[in-house]
Parts: structure tokens; C-alpha cells; sequence
């Protein structure tokens, strides 16, 4: 590809471009590449911002962007003008042979040019540090071709990513030149990485007032498909402390306002020797001169984000013993949330996030994710079906976290096995993972293997468990929220208490190697149905095993889930329009 030119560097250029140009004449593409960025071949100059030079031709320019046409073939009209306008001459000035971009760098005018010459560029062209001014630039060029391409690199490299960081100084970036919008789809790509990543995990610094407005705002929130994984309070926490940070004297600050906020992991869960001491240390501030001071500075910043907090989703005993003594919150706003939280139907708690998929479990997109799996795992089947191609064991985990109070279950299938196959959870949050290794033991791992065995940090918890499974069997992991509890069944035979004092936040694991195939599904339970009330009077000649009447069992059963199978006196009925099931499912 071709490199920006200096004037000092130029005679050295010209001889590798001699040497191209002797296989000129084969392809058009290669000769294409050859004149990219090519004085000899070149009749015009582009100097930008930083100083470097790039070479182009005018017609060809001209021919391929509406724009280079009107600053190329109108230039002689623009030169006959008394300068009385003067729009875009902050951007860049030209004269007959020559162009300048005061706004853009020569390795973002490359990569203009070379998608204007080849209709394609090579993707060693764009990086991370460009990337932003390189669709800043696809968007004044009127190349919808090119901001495809870049969005396609941008959200590959978040994916690939381990830096949480990364998509949040992004869209600091980005913000500089552009007003962040739900509508424009480079922000939107950043915005969909920043709600499946903890807000905890991004430092402070790393996120201006508009980036935050925008990452919170609900109108930008597609809450049919999305999730945001930090829970509501969680949210609060943030940007307190994002605010704490950015007080003049933030130490001060910082140190008044972090002790009185646990983790989220932590907050709902506090006993009453912690809230005892957070009433003591709320007691003590308040005896603090600098106090009110400092609850002033503050709120300067908190004020417009506060509004973008769901305090309704927050649980009733951390509004009451964490938010509520901090006396940062308008009571109105606490008031809202309390009463809200009053008259949710008994049993049913409220939600943690916002979003829909931990709302409901039902609603939960059972997925392996792509970029949390050992190297040599395959995803198949809209990532339902995974396999590894390694001799050693790896593992993966679903796409999305599990948190709530309440109950998830799923279905692994094993289509293929191994010598050993593990299935069960894993956290994240606060560890360094190694997806290529035995899940059972790492400290964020808990597994039943197929052996019928129990294995977390690398400890045998119970031998024979339940019964060993594999190739053909059906294995449900019954996950309690509520209690932090965990259940399996295997082939619909539910086994007691596996595992409890799990974490908040859990994510559907496997460990596998060659050979193994394993299916994620959404459990689906099976409907008894008592027979004393849906049975008809049997004819004393006739046996009620040898023929069902459908006629007459469908009106009856009609208002029943038929999408599962319906066990009745140990034969299976099998509803009108539903194909005959081929073996029978266990009731739990």
C-alpha cells in the first residue's frame, strides 16, 4: 500500500514505484494500485494537517467523488471569486495543482484515496488510532461504501477486545467532532459494546458528560433486544463516583463518597453489623464542616444525570440504607421508587436492570458467545451448537450474564461427547479468565461432569452426584437467583441442591474438547395433567391402550401449551397438528 510521501523521500519512493510499474498492464486493479498515491502518475497535491503530502490524480478523483469534483473542476471559478465565500476554507484551500486539508491527517487522506482508487482498502490501513477520523473523513467524502467498511473493522475490534475501556474512549473521541446520536451508526456500534460492558470497569476519566448522557439516555436504549448489563444501581454508583472525580479538590471527595457506596455485587446483600456501620460513618459526615460543601460541588454535575437513573429498579433495602442517607437524591425521586416497589404483586420482584432480558427469563437469548471461548472452539447454528477442534480442554460461556432474583433453567444437549464433559456456570466479574483450560479448576467455575461428579477450584465437592451422562442425553441446570442456588437434572430426572452462595452475576458454561458437541436451548417444561380430570368413561369391552380417541380428547386438552409433550397414565396423547413425539419426556 502506499505510504504518505515527504518532499524529502520522494526520489526514493520513485525507484520502488519504477519497479512496480515493469507488471503494469496485467490487471487493472494492480495498475490502479500502482498509480495510488504515485507522483508519476499524480497531478495534484494533498497537504494535511500533520504535514504529510499525498499524490492523486485529478480526473480520476473527480470521477469517483462528488465532492473532489466540485473542489477540482470548480476550482477556476472558485479562483475568479473576490473571496466572498469563504464556508469551508477552514477546512481545507486549493489552487490549480493543489489542495489542502487543514482538518484531516495524510493517513486518513490515504485511506480516502485508496478507496477511491481501488473501491476497497487493505485493512492493515486502518487502526484504532485513526479509525474515528477515518469515518469522520468517509462522511465528507460521501462514501457510504467506505463507512461500511470501517464499521465492519470497528465492531470486529471491540468484540476482539479486552480493554473495557476501548469503546469508551472511542466515543470520547468521536465526541469532539461529532454530537453523539442514537442515529448514527458509528455511535450506535459504540453505544451497543458500552451497555454489555460493567460500567464499573471503565475508568472515570475515560468518559466525558456527553458520553455518559448518551450511554444512559433511554431513548437510545432498543429495549427489545438489549440489555444493560450494569445493574441500576450499579449505574447510581458510577456516577456518583464519575462525578466525585471530576470535582475540583476530587480527592476530598472521592474519599467522602466511596466508602458509602458498595460494590453492586455487595449492596443488596449487606448484614446488619455492615449498615450499622454505614449509619455510623453517615452520622459522622454529617458532623463534618465540609459536608454540605461538598455535597454542593457535587450536585452541580449530578443534577442532569440523576434524572437518567431508574431508581424504581433498585432494591427497597439499598434505596433505604445506602442512596437515601446520602441525601443527594430529591425525595420526590425516592418517593416514586418506594411506592413503585409497594405495589408490585406479592412473590414478584422487581427488576435489577434495564432492558428486557433480565426482566424475564423466558425472554433470555440462550447463546454461546463468540468472543468468550477457548481459540479452537466453532459456533454454529446462530451460535446455539458448539464444538472444539482441541485436544486439551477449553471452555465457553453464554453471551450474556444472568442476574435477578429470579429462576433460569436450560438445556444443554450433547450431541457429541468426550472422555470427560463439564456443565455448569462461571462469573467474571473481578477475574482474569482462561477460557483454555479445565473449568473446574478455576475459583470461577461450577461444574457437574459427566462422571457424575461435582468440581469447583479444582476440589471434588461430591463424587456420584447424579449419574453419568453423554452422547444422546439431555442435561437442565435449574439456576435460582433468589437463593443463589444451583440444580441439575439429567434426562428429566431432577437431582437435590448441587451448589448455593453463588455470585450475583452467572453466565451458562460448558468445558469440553475434541469431538464434543454440545446445544444450548431454553427448557421447556413438561404439562402433567391430572388424570382423574381429564379422563372419559372407558367402555368395559374396549382397552384404553390399545386406541386413543382424539376426537374426543382435543376439546378437553384444547386450552393446554400443546408445543410440549403431555404425559397421561404413561401413554402419550398427541394433540391435532402436532407431530407424535418419539420418546417420552420424564416429568420433574
Amino acid at each position: 500500500m502506499g505510504a504518505c510521501i515527504s518532499r524529502n523521500n520522494k526520489n526514493n519512493s520513485n525507484n520502488n514505484m519504477r519497479e512496480i510499474l515493469l507488471y503494469k498492464g496485467e490487471f487493472l486493479g494492480a495498475d490502479l494500485r500502482a498509480m495510488f498515491n504515485n507522483p508519476v502518475y499524480s497531478d495534484i497535491i494533498i497537504t494535511c494537517k500533520d504535514g504529510g503530502v499525498v499524490y492523486g490524480s485529478k480526473l480520476l478523483l473527480a470521477a469517483r467523488s462528488d465532492v473532489f469534483s466540485r473542489l477540482i473542476l470548480n476550482n477556476e471559478d472558485n479562483n475568479n471569486r473576490d473571496n466572498r465565500n469563504k464556508d469551508n476554507r477552514d477546512t481545507f484551500s486549493t489552487d490549480d495543482n493543489h489542495i489542502t486539508f487543514t482538518e484531516f491527517c495524510s493517513s486518513t487522506l490515504l485511506i480516502i484515496l485508496e478507496y477511491l482508487y481501488m473501491g476497497d482498502i487493505m485493512i492493515e490501513s486502518l487502526t484504532l488510532n485513526n479509525i474515528v477520523e477515518a469515518y469522520l473523513g468517509a462522511e465528507y467524502f460521501l462514501l457510504p461504501g467506505l463507512e461500511e467498511i470501517i464499521i465492519t473493522f470497528l465492531d470486529n475490534a471491540l468484540k476482539c477486545s479486552a480493554d473495557n475501556n476501548l469503546s469508551a474512549k472511542l466515543l470520547t473521541q468521536a465526541s469532539e467532532y461529532m454530537l453523539p446520536s442514537s442515529d448514527d451508526v458509528f455511535f450506535r456500534t459504540l453505544h451497543n459494546r458500552l451497555v454489555v460492558t460493567p460500567l464499573e470497569s471503565i475508568e472515570y476519566n475515560n468518559l466525558t458528560a456527553e458520553g455518559l448522557l448518551y450511554v444512559l439516555s433511554p431513548s437510545n436504549m432498543d429495549t427489545d433486544y438489549e440489555e444493560f448489563v450494569t445493574p441500576e444501581y450499579g449505574v447510581f454508583r458510577y456516577v456518583v463516583l464519575w462525578a466525585a472525580h471530576r470535582c475540583n479538590n476530587s480527592n476530598s471527595v472521592v474519599t467522602y463518597f466511596e466508602p458509602l457506596l458498595p460494590s453492586s455485587d455487595h449492596a443488596e446483600h449487606l448484614d446488619a453489623n455492615e449498615i450499622e456501620q454505614l449509619r455510623k460513618s453517615h452520622e459522622k459526615n454529617k458532623k463534618k464542616s465540609k459536608s454540605k460543601e461538598i455535597k454542593e460541588k457535587i450536585m452541580v454535575l449530578l443534577k442532569p444525570l440523576l434524572s437518567l437513573v431508574d431508581f424504581k429498579l433498585i432494591h427497597p433495602s439499598v434505596l433505604a440504607n445506602i442512596i437515601e442517607p446520602l441525601d443527594i437524591v430529591p425525595n420526590d425521586m425516592l418517593i416514586e421508587a418506594f411506592r413503585y416497589q409497594a405495589q408490585l404483586p406479592a412473590g414478584s420482584g422487581p427488576r435489577r436492570n434495564r432492558g428486557t432480558i433480565t426482566a424475564k427469563p423466558e425472554n433470555l437469548r440462550f447463546q454461546w458467545s463468540q468472543q468468550a471461548c477457548g481459540k479452537q472452539c466453532v459456533l454454529m447454528e446462530s451460535d446455539t451448537l458448539l464444538k472444539s477442534n482441541s485436544r486439551k480442554f477449553e471452555w465457553a460461556r453464554a453471551s450474556l450474564p444472568i442476574r435477578g432474583h429470579e429462576i433460569y433453567e436450560w438445556d444443554i444437549y450433547i450431541e457429541e461427547t468426550c472422555k470427560h464433559l463439564w456443565i455448569g456456570v462461571c462469573t467474571e466479574r473481578r477475574h482474569k479468565v482462561d477460557y483454555s483450560t479445565y473449568l473446574g479448576r478455576s475459583n470461577y467455575g461450577w461444574v457437574l461432569g459427566s462422571n457424575g461428579s461435582l468440581y469447583h477450584n479444582n476440589q471434588l465437592y461430591s463424587k456420584g452426584y447424579g449419574v453419568k451422562f453423554g452422547k444422546g442425553d439431555r442435561v437442565t441446570v435449574h439456576l435460582n437467583m433468589g437463593n443463589r442456588s444451583l440444580a441439575y437434572s439429567i434426562n428429566g430426572v431432577r437431582y437435590g441442591e448441587a451448589w448455593n452462595t453463588l455470585p450475583a452475576e452467572l453466565y451458562p458454561a460448558v468445558s469440553l474438547k475434541k469431538s464434543a458437541k454440545v446445544r444450548i436451548e431454553m427448557h421447556k417444561k413438561p404439562i402433567i395433567i391430572d388424570n382423574s380430570k381429564y379422563m372419559l368413561p372407558q367402555p368395559p369391552q374396549s382397552s384404553i391402550h390399545t386406541r386413543t380417541n382424539t376426537s374426543m380428547v382435543s376439546p378437553v386438552i384444547s386450552p393446554i401449551n400443546t408445543s410440549v409433550n403431555t404425559s397421561i397414565n404413561n401413554s402419550i396423547i398427541t394433540p391435532i397438528n402436532t407431530p407424535r413425539p418419539t420418546s417420552q419426556v420424564t416429568a420433574e
